[in-house]
C-alpha cells in the first residue's frame, strides 16, 4: 500500500504553477521582442525600398545626376584618358603627341564618348540593385519574425500529423 505525504504533495503543486507560469512569461517576453524586432526591420526594408525607388525615379527624370559618379570613376581610374590614344589610333589620327592637354579636353567634349559615364550607369544600377534585393530580404525576413507564432504553430500542427502517419 502507498502513503502519500501531503505535505510534499501541497509543496509540488505550489512550486510547480510558479515555475510553469515564469516559462510561459518568458516566452511570452521573448515572443514580444521577436515581433518588434521584426516589425523594425520590416519597416525598415520598406524604408530601403522606398528610397531605392525614388532614386532610380531621380535618374530617370535627370539622367545628369549620374555625371557624379562618371566624375568619380574617371578621376580613380583615368578610364577615359587612356582610351584616347587607342580611339584615335582606330580614327586614323596622327599620334605625333603634340597635342596638349586642351586639345585632347575639347576633342573629348566634341566626341562625346566617355566609357566612364557608361560605367558609372552600371555601377549605379547594380548598386540599386543590390539595395533592392537587401530591402526585399529585410521584409521578408521581417514578415517573418513578425509572424513568428503562426509560424511555429504550423510546424508543430506539421510534425503532430507526421507522428500519427
Amino acid at each position: 500500500m502507498y502513503k502519500f505525504d501531503n505535505n510534499n504533495e501541497e509543496e509540488a503543486k505550489t512550486s510547480q504553477p510558479a515555475m510553469s507560469s515564469l516559462n510561459e512569461t518568458s516566452k511570452d517576453i521573448f515572443s514580444i521582442v521577436v515581433r518588434l524586432c521584426g516589425l523594425m526591420l520590416l519597416f525598415i526594408g520598406l524604408w530601403i525600398a522606398i528610397q531605392v525607388f525614388s532614386e532610380a525615379l531621380a535618374l530617370y527624370k535627370d539622367p545628369t545626376n549620374i555625371e557624379r559618379i562618371a566624375t568619380a570613376i574617371e578621376a580613380g581610374s583615368n578610364i577615359d584618358k587612356s582610351i584616347v590614344p587607342i580611339r584615335d589610333s582606330l580614327l586614323g589620327e596622327d599620334e605625333d603627341g603634340a597635342e596638349t592637354e586642351i586639345a585632347v579636353k575639347a576633342k573629348e567634349n566634341k566626341d562625346g564618348f566617355r566609357i566612364s559615364y557608361f560605367i558609372a550607369w552600371v555601377v549605379d544600377l547594380l548598386l540599386l540593385l543590390l539595395l533592392a534585393r537587401i530591402a526585399l530580404m529585410a521584409i521578408k525576413t521581417g514578415g517573418e519574425l513578425a509572424l513568428y507564432d503562426a509560424q511555429i504553430k504550423r510546424f508543430a500542427r506539421q510534425i503532430v500529423k507526421a507522428n500519427k502517419e
